[in-house]
This record gives structure tokens, C-alpha cells and sequence, in this order.
């Protein structure tokens, strides 16, 4: 026990923000989805490794239950029938890591796979935040990246599948825009996501972070929105950024259900539904504290403004951003790995460094405000 808590507080002084991996990057045909996967799992086999072996404990218990052996197995099969080239993509990273795929297909549909145990499940994944405006002078989202210690190791992916091209900070051993602190495409079309948690399972409908793969697929809005309305296992939250219209929507989804929140007034998401009616959802403390501290503070204006919110500490149990300050002062909840403005004003997106609130940028990446015309020659 000793050692163990030894261990978490090397492992807390050594994190700031994400630990930021080489840049990935990779060309390929359009059906080449195990080759992509193939190159992710070799370049990052490392990360990998430790990332899905701090899961795999959690993942074996509920692995080795018959009744979550059938649950997984019915999961499987609807992917296997809906998204064939998405788990390829997951057998390419698990061939190129030398990682079970079981193990990696387990950690990529964790949240819907522990709905069968709901005592074996993770500690609930109560994090991300996300703040958004779009009127006639400001149009934007910033998003808080909330995960665990383990999840901490991100890096830069850029793609193209034949005519897609597309951009992702991801978490390493994940599809690509599956579990990711940014995301968008050629088209001009960006996305970030927040865990929501209906009371229930449906092994016919697909994982978020397949769902949230999809979208970086999609060649406009309505594609985009057709994506997000399919039926998922349990749900998500995405705010979806169209740069090349200037335009964000909120979609809530819980099953078959979906509500869309058109963004012209500032408005703050966490955890929890708040657009659609979703009996019996699941919420945490984190989610209901950050609200709570959201509708005490200055509605923002500005980006700026609006980092700053994200940038919030005052509520020492359950805080809007995580650090090493935060969990000083009592914090109860999980890291900020990642801290993102989306600005559509400016085609830009930014990765801040350390808390939002000092608007220190880290990275910057251009996104194109005019879709792409793809040209075969």
C-alpha cells in the first residue's frame, strides 16, 4: 500500500499537463485502415503497453464474468457487422504494440462494456467540460480534456485516407478522434466530445469513440449530424464546430434519442444531460459541482473570458480544471490533460499549456474556413 502511494505521488509531481508524444503522421489509400493502425501501434508501442496495462486489471475482472463475456461478445458483433474497418484499425494497433485486441477493444468501449457490472466499473468517468459561444462577434469553444493518470501520454496525429484528411490529439491506443482532446478535418469540421451516461446498455448500437472516428470522416454538416444520430450503445456529448460556416451545434445522444442545441448564446456542458430527457442517467458530483460553479461566475463574452471559467479552482473538492494545485487543495476528481480553444472567428485551433486561464499556447493548428474540393488527377 505504502509503495502504491509512494508511486501515485511521483507519478502526480511528474505531471503538469499531457505528456506530449512525437507527431504521428501517415498517407495511405482509402481502405488502408489496418496499415494506419499498423503504424500507431508501432510508433507509440510504449504508451501503448502502459496505458492499457493500467486499464487491464479493471478490464480482466469484468472480461472474466459471463455475463459481461456475453455483453462483450454482442458488442463485438455489432461492430464487427457496422464498422468492419474500424476494428481493423484497432487490429493494426494491436499487431504493430504486440497488445491483445481484446484488451485494446475492451479499453476503447470501456464505458459501454461495464454497464454489464456496474460494482466492477472504473471510477465513474465524470470529467470534461466544454464552453461555447457563436453570435455576431465571437465564435467559439473551449474544452477541458479531463482523464486519468494513465491516459495522460497524447500525441499529434495527421492523416489522409485517400481524399480524407484530418487531425487529432489523441489518447495513444485509441481509434483516432475516439478518444481525443481535439479533433477536425479538411472540410473545415471539428468536434469535441464530453462522457454522458444513460441508465442503460443497447448492444445494437455503436461505442462513442467509433461514433466520434466517424466524424472525422464526414464531408459536411448534414453527414456530420447523420453520424452523431446514430444509435449508440448508451451515449455522448459532442459539440460539433463547422469553421467554414461559422456555425456550433450541442448534440446530446442517449441511444436512439438525440437532441440538437443550435449555439448562439454562451452555454457550459459537462457530464450530464441537459438538452434531452434521459431517465435514470448516471451523474457524479464533478459534473453537478462544475455546473454549480459555471452559473455562479460571469457568463463570458470573449474566448478569453471563457478560458478563464475553465481555468476555475475555486471549488477545492470538485474543480473545473485539474493540476497538481487543484488535488493540493483537496481535489476529489481527475487530471485536466488538455486544455483546447476553437476558434472559428480565426480558422485556428489551440492547444494551451498548463491553465487555460494564463492563455499560454503550446500548439496551434490552422483549420481550413472553405471546404475542400477533392481533385483526382
Amino acid at each position: 500500500m505504502l509503495l502504491g502511494a509512494m508511486w501515485l505521488l511521483l507519478q502526480i509531481a511528474a505531471v503538469g499537463a499531457a505528456e506530449l508524444l512525437p507527431d504521428f503522421y501517415f498517407r495511405g489509400g482509402e481502405k488502408d485502415h489496418f496499415e494506419l493502425g499498423l503504424a500507431m501501434g508501432q510508433a507509440y508501442q510504449a504508451a501503448i503497453r502502459e496505458r492499457v496495462a493500467a486499464h487491464a486489471p479493471q478490464l480482466e475482472q469484468l472480461l472474466n464474468e459471463q455475463r459481461c463475456q456475453e455483453h462483450f461478445g454482442k458488442l463485438l458483433a455489432t461492430h464487427q457487422r457496422l464498422v468492419p474497418e474500424l476494428l481493423e484499425e484497432l487490429r493494426g494497433i494491436s499487431s504493430g504494440s504486440g497488445v491483445e485486441f481484446r484488451l485494446l477493444l475492451g479499453v476503447s468501449l470501456q464505458e459501454e462494456l461495464g454497464y454489464c457490472n456496474a460494482s466492477a466499473r472504473r471510477k465513474g468517468p465524470d470529467h470534461c467540460s466544454d464552453y461555447m459561444l457563436c453570435n455576431s462577434q465571437h465564435c467559439f469553444d473551449v474544452h477541458n480534456e479531463d482523464g486519468d493518470l494513465p491516459d495522460r501520454k497524447l500525441f499529434v496525429a495527421q492523416v489522409q485516407l485517400g481524399a480524407l484528411n484530418f487531425t487529432a490529439v489523441n489518447y495513444a491506443g485509441d481509434l483516432l478522434g475516439g478518444m481525443s482532446a481535439l479533433a477536425f478535418n479538411s472540410q473545415g469540421l471539428g468536434f469535441s466530445l464530453n462522457w454522458v451516461g444513460p441508465g442503460t446498455c443497447d448492444v445494437s448500437g455503436l461505442g462513442r469513440n467509433f461514433v466520434s472516428r466517424q466524424l472525422l470522416t464526414a464531408q459536411g454538416w448534414d453527414e456530420a449530424k447523420s453520424i452523431v444520430a446514430q444509435k449508440h450503445a448508451a451515449g455522448h456529448n459532442y459539440q460539433l464546430l463547422d469553421f467554414a460556416h461559422r456555425r456550433i451545434s450541442n448534440f446530446e445522444v442517449a441511444h436512439d434519442k438525440v437532441s440538437e442545441k443550435v449555439i448562439d448564446q454562451a452555454f457550459f456542458h459537462a457530464n450530464q444531460y441537459q438538452t434531452l430527457e434521459v431517465p435514470g442517467q448516471i451523474t457524479g458530483n464533478s459534473s453537478l459541482h462544475r455546473l454549480a460553479r459555471a452559473r455562479q461566475l460571469p457568463v463570458p463574452r470573449t474566448a478569453a473570458e471563457a478560458l478563464e471559467v475553465l481555468g476555475d479552482q475555486q471549488d477545492h473538492a470538485y474543480p473545473i480544471f485539474h493540476d497538481q494545485l487543484s488535488h493540493r487543495l483537496g481535489d476529489q476528481s481527475d487530471w485536466t490533460l488538455a486544455s483546447v480553444l476553437f476558434d472559428l472567428q480565426e480558422g485556428r485551433v489551440d492547444l494551451m499549456a498548463g491553465n487555460p486561464k494564463d492563455g499560454v499556447v503550446q500548439r496551434t493548428f490552422q483549420v481550413p474556413k472553405q471546404r475542400t474540393e477533392h481533385i483526382v488527377v
